[in-house]
This record gives C-alpha cells, sequence and structure tokens, in this order.
C-alpha cells in the first residue's frame, strides 16, 4: 500500500496543476449517476447533436471546424456543436464539466490526464458494442496502446509522436560531428561530440541541460529495461537508478556539454521563447516531436536525432507516444454517434486531408503516406525520423498516476537546487524519491 498522498510544494512551474484538477473531480458522481445527467442532445427532427471539445490555436481550430463541415455533410442526422480554448483554460473548464456530471460527448484529452479520468469512470471502454464503427485496422498496434489505462481502452492517438533531441544540422556539421543516429553513446557525447561542438560553436552550450525533465529520465530508463512508470501505476525504477542519472548529468555539465545553470533554469519555464536554442544558447535540446514545426518557425531548421545510449547495442530509449488522446465520455447519450465521428476523424482520408498535422503527423498510416509527398519543412523531418526511429520505439509509458505531474514540478525545483549547489546529488534523489514515494503505490 503505499504512503498517504502529501500536500505537494507550491512551485513556480508554468501549467494546470493536477491537485486542481483531482480538486474539481472530487465532487464527480457515481458511473451510474453519469448517464442520466444532462440533454440526450436529440432534435424534434430525430436528428442528433454531439458536443465535441479540443484545445488549440488558430490552426488546428480552423482545421477541425472544416472537418467537422465535412462530417457533417456525409452524416446529415448528426450535427457537432464544437468548442475549443487555450490548454489551461480547456483542461479546467473540462474538470469542471465533468465534476458536475456532464461534459462533451466527444473531447481531446492530454494522455497525462487519462488514468485520471479513467480511474473515475468518466472515459467510454472503447472496445465495447457501442464502438464497432471506429477502424483501427490503419493504425499502428504500438501507438494505440496510448490509450490504454489498466488494459481498457478509453482514448485512441490523434496524433502520432516520439522524443528527439533537436539539433542545428548545420552547427552540428560545421563541428564536424554530422548527425548522430542510433547507437551513438553517452561515451561520444562526453568525450568526443560535446568537446568538438563546444570548440566550433564556443559561444552556446552543446546542450540544453535536460536533467531536470522526469521524461528523460523514463527515457534513460528504458535504455536499462526499466521505465518511469509500470501498468499498474508504480513506479519501475529504484532511487540508485535515479542517483546514477542524475550523477550522468553532473558529468555532463562538469564537462560544459550542458548550459550554465541559469539559462537552465530560464528553459524549464516550457515558454517556447525562453528555449535555450531558440535564444542561441545551445546548439541543441530534448523535446517531443510534436513541436517541430515551432522551432522551424522561432529559430530555423532544427534535425531530430535519436538519444545517446549505454552501448550501440542497447535500446535508444524513446517511446511512441500521441500528441493527444480522443475520447468518448461514458456518460454520453449518443456513443454510437460519437463512434462514427471518431472513426471520421482518425481514418477519413477527406478528414485527414483538412486536419493535415496540425495535431502532429496522422495516426493512420495510409493517411500519412498520402500526406508525406507534401510534407515540408518540420513536418517532413519528423516524418523521417519516425520512419527511421519506428521500429526501435519502446511502448508508450503507461498512464500516470494522479498526482505524476506534481512530482514532474518537483523534479524540476530540486534538479534546479542541484544545479545551483543549494543540495547535493545524493540529497536531492533521497529527496525526490520521498517524494516519488509519496505519489504512487509501492513507489
Amino acid at each position: 500500500m503505499s504512503a498517504p498522498r502529501r500536500s505537494p510544494r507550491q512551485t513556480s512551474t508554468a501549467g494546470l496543476s493536477r491537485r486542481r484538477l483531482l480538486t474539481a473531480l472530487a465532487a464527480l458522481p457515481a458511473a451510474g449517476a453519469l448517464s442520466a445527467c444532462g440533454s440526450d442532445g436529440s432534435a424534434g427532427d430525430g436528428s442528433v447533436t454531439l458536443d465535441f471539445q479540443w484545445w488549440g490555436s488558430g490552426d488546428r481550430n480552423l482545421a477541425t471546424g472544416k472537418a467537422v463541415e465535412l462530417f457533417e455533410r456525409r452524416h446529415p442526422g448528426i450535427e457537432v456543436s464544437t468548442s475549443f480554448a487555450g490548454y489551461d483554460a480547456y483542461v479546467q473548464r473540462l474538470a469542471t464539466q465533468v465534476a458536475a456530471g456532464a461534459g462533451p460527448d466527444i473531447m481531446q484529452i492530454d494522455v497525462a490526464y487519462l488514468r485520471t479520468y479513467a480511474d473515475r469512470d468518466v472515459l467510454a471502454d472503447l472496445d465495447g458494442p457501442d464502438f464497432t464503427a471506429v477502424a483501427r485496422a490503419g493504425i499502428p498496434p504500438l501507438y494505440q496502446r496510448t490509450g490504454l489505462v489498466d488494459g481498457r481502452r478509453v482514448g485512441m492517438p490523434m496524433g502520432i509522436a516520439t522524443t528527439a533531441l533537436f539539433v542545428d544540422p548545420a552547427l552540428w556539421r560545421r563541428a564536424g560531428v554530422g548527425i548522430p543516429r542510433i547507437g551513438w553513446t553517452w561515451d561520444d557525447l562526453l568525450n568526443d561530440i560535446g568537446p568538438k561542438l563546444k570548440r566550433a560553436v564556443p559561444g552556446r552550450a552543446p546542450l540544453t541541460d535536460f536533467g531536470g525533465y522526469v521524461e528523460c529520465l523514463h527515457v534513460w530508463l528504458v535504455q536499462r529495461g526499466k521505465s518511469l512508470y509500470i501498468d499498474d501505476g508504480s513506479t519501475g525504477f529504484t532511487k540508485a537508478d535515479l542517483l546514477a542519472f542524475w550523477q550522468l548529468m553532473g558529468r555532463l555539465r562538469d564537462k560544459g556539454v550542458f548550459t550554465p545553470p541559469p539559462v537552465t533554469a530560464s528553459s524549464l519555464t516550457g515558454a517556447s521563447g525562453d528555449r535555450a536554442l531558440v535564444r542561441k544558447l545551445s546548439t541543441a535540446e530534448f523535446q517531443i516531436t510534436s513541436t517541430a514545426t515551432s522551432y522551424w518557425q522561432t529559430y530555423g531548421e532544427v534535425a531530430p536525432v535519436p538519444f545517446p545510449t549505454e552501448s550501440s547495442a542497447a535500446p535508444p530509449g524513446m517511446a511512441a507516444a500521441a500528441s493527444a488522446a480522443l475520447c468518448v465520455r461514458r456518460g454520453s447519450a449518443h456513443r454510437r454517434e460519437a463512434a462514427t465521428l471518431m472513426d471520421f476523424l482518425l481514418n477519413d482520408p477527406g478528414a485527414a486531408d483538412l486536419l493535415g498535422v496540425v495535431r502532429g503527423l496522422p495516426p493512420n498510416q495510409a493517411n500519412l503516406d498520402r500526406l508525406t509527398p507534401a510534407l515540408t519543412g518540420g513536418d517532413r523531418a519528423i516524418q523521417r525520423y519516425l520512419a527511421e526511429v519506428g521500429g526501435r520505439l519502446a511502448p508508450p509509458l503507461p498512464p500516470a498516476p494522479p498526482g505524476a505531474d506534481e512530482d514532474k514540478n518537483e523534479f524540476r525545483r530540486i534538479y534546479q537546487d542541484i544545479i545551483f549547489g543549494k543540495s547535493g546529488v545524493r540529497a536531492a534523489a533521497d529527496e525526490m524519491w520521498d517524494k516519488f514515494h509519496t505519489t504512487v503505490p509501492q513507489g
């Protein structure tokens, strides 16, 4: 049994707190009451109205609206009421709606919150009889696993992604290191590539320090046959693993491969304009592949490369991921119609033409193949990268337990204590392990 969950420390890290989300969900009625809440969305003429909500900016909203219009022309008996908002506002609004026993019929959910909603029995089981219309044959099974919680399928990937180091290819070629491929090692970075970049580009650090990202810890763990979490939501590693990871990060700092602490701290805000690479203070940094286009827009050409690993034979550590999950509310009165819309958004070629890559590369492989010749810039770079590494990707990280985003914030805070000399690495590992232990079962 896990230890009780402590009240987390307040941090300055940007983003919506899972604690606030859980507070809103605490009032959620029992699953049996959900189906009785809200209007059934049926008009007097026999047509059905679905409520579809998502988050996104202008290009995503415009493309999704056009796809919905095409769907309505194809299905005259189904109308779709749409609404969208910025990420934080959307997540908070959805939590408030669901806590009141309502919410949209079909919705976009951050995969980080899947377990939170699934454990409250909010999300429909997509393997149930109401969802036979959702074709899955065209979506690679590895990416379909991003929507599983405890073996139950509650979401489908709206876009496919993984992690990478985004490098400035011109600078890396100038340094004589080229563009690394799967099989390059941490020793290569420490003893060859890092020093060459320092000499060739003296005004920048070779890499933005990524030791404060729990996602990078996961990559490093997968390289060693472990995982940040396992299927039941408990931790899949030991305190010794965490200590070894942060000790490796220390060697990279000591060698001058990483950005200095003030630059690192300012890069951890999450804002794209604060990224060290965008500010031309490093030559490469860690990101999820769905952000590639924003780098091409704010910085210029970047090339995604796999992570270094322990040896050329070791797994590269990157995992299959979804940019977001498409889910249906269990209490919806129109699950079959929602399934029809879901299938259209995931699989229809006309929808793929309109949606393009606004949520990452399309999950349906045939649609991706159709769109590939027209891809340019960062989108084309990511398509090539995923084609190259796809056969070596690890399974998706199991859904995070409630409270995991607080631990993500604490991970960053404690790492900053390390790099600014406020805490020794062993004491920091002890503190962070205690935080993991009070968050997840068997931590």
